[in-house]
């Protein structure tokens, strides 16, 4: 049994950015990670970190996010969109071109999202990371929390005065089982919000050349035909590694039953006939599939129409704080609940009530 005041369920950027405030400013916490890794539903396809195969931008509004960045010391460029955009309309109907791809700036992380992933988690101790602990069940009593959570097949138990959930409302509703002390208004609230993204799947396909921009094309294109829905330029800043991404349209519950290696030859023959016969041959091709991570994506998540979380918390105040059960995760921001920034504003909104209960 390991106790302490804060426990943070959710290595994602909510929980480290809330671990990294804890840590600058004292406090005693563990954070719980189910995850081998850090960074949640930030993830790279290979080991130099640039290619995202989670959340790829953030945008000039945003602002939590720049300002965390230049704090942390990292840089971000704009999002590549010079040239022409291409149009698939249907089978065995060609492409058609237009001029103009992009007009809104979105910008990406130097080094990809990895990066700050690591640069928050360079700034906390090892002794307060549990990785690899799936947490199993949440019970309350005595005034305090109990939190089992698996690790190597074996369960392991913590508690604590204050827990901190960054994760989805539909996960910490799973960890929570049949949990007699959340109301049913509170239960309710959270199986209601969809995890933003969770039932989408991600390809990217890396080459030698860019040779969509010697065609000047952006890089993007949107297709009825599939299996590729929408496509980007995914290349570093530098285009030292030329690369495409593109988000499958082929519905989860779909993508089941396609046999490894099928849909990856689909996504390529698609950018080949979009992009021509140079695109037939990347150095590297990956797929994620998040419907396929159970800490990321719900049944219920893959049968629903994508769409934002709403989590109304206002009804909730009085049961969240007499529980000390703080909501991190990005999905329960009031702003822009799913991103990147919703994550920042999330965790900031936790920190500034415990800051202030400790007061």
């Amino acid at each position: 049994m390991e106790t302490t005041q804060q426990l943070i369920i959710g290595g994602g950027l909510a929980g480290l950015h809330t671990a990294l405030r804890l840590e600058e400013a004292g406090k005693p916490y563990l954070l719980l990670e189910g995850r081998p890794r850090l960074g949640g539903r930030i993830a790279t396809a290979d080991a130099d970190l640039t290619l995202d195969m989670g959340p790829t931008w953030f945008w000039p509004h945003q602002q939590r996010m720049q300002a965390l960045l230049a704090e942390l010391g990292l840089s971000w460029f704009e999002q590549y969109t010079r040239g022409d955009v291409l149009y698939e309309t249907a089978p065995g109907q060609a492409p058609t071109r237009h001029p103009g791809a992009g007009q809104a700036t979105s910008f990406r992380l130097t080094g990809g999202l990895t990066s700050l992933v690591q640069a928050l988690h360079g700034g906390l101790p090892r002794k307060a990371l549990r990785l690899d602990h799936e947490v199993t069940l949440i019970e309350r009593g005595d005034d305090q929390w109990r939190v089992r959570a698996i690790h190597d097949g074996q369960d392991t138990h913590f508690t604590a005065q204050h827990l901190i959930a960054a994760l989805p409302p539909r996960q910490l509703l799973k960890a929570m089982g049949r949990a007699s002390w959340a109301s049913d208004a509170l239960r309710n609230e959270l199986a209601a919000q969809q995890t933003w993204m969770s039932a989408q799947a991600k390809f990217v396909a890396v080459y030698e050349r860019a040779f969509w921009r010697e065609a000047g094309l952006a890089g993007d294109a949107f297709s009825r035909v599939g299996p590729m829905v929408e496509i980007h330029d995914a290349s570093d800043e530098s285009a030292s590694k030329p690369a495409l991404f593109g988000f499958i349209g082929v519905p989860a519950n779909t993508r089941r039953s396609i046999k490894a290696g099928e849909l990856e030859a689909a996504c390529i023959a698609q950018l080949a006939r979009l992009f021509g016969d140079q695109a037939r041959q990347p150095q590297l091709a990956a797929l994620t599939d998040w419907a396929a991570e159970p800490l990321t994506a719900t049944s219920r998540d893959l049968e629903e129409m994508s769409a934002h979380a709403h989590f109304s918390a206002d009804p909730l105040q009085q049961e969240l704080a007499q529980l000390g059960l703080y909501l991190a995760g990005s999905e329960f921001a009031v702003g822009e609940p799913g991103y990147l920034e919703g994550a920042l504003e999330a965790s900031a909104q936790v920190l500034e009530s415990l800051f202030a209960n400790a007061a």
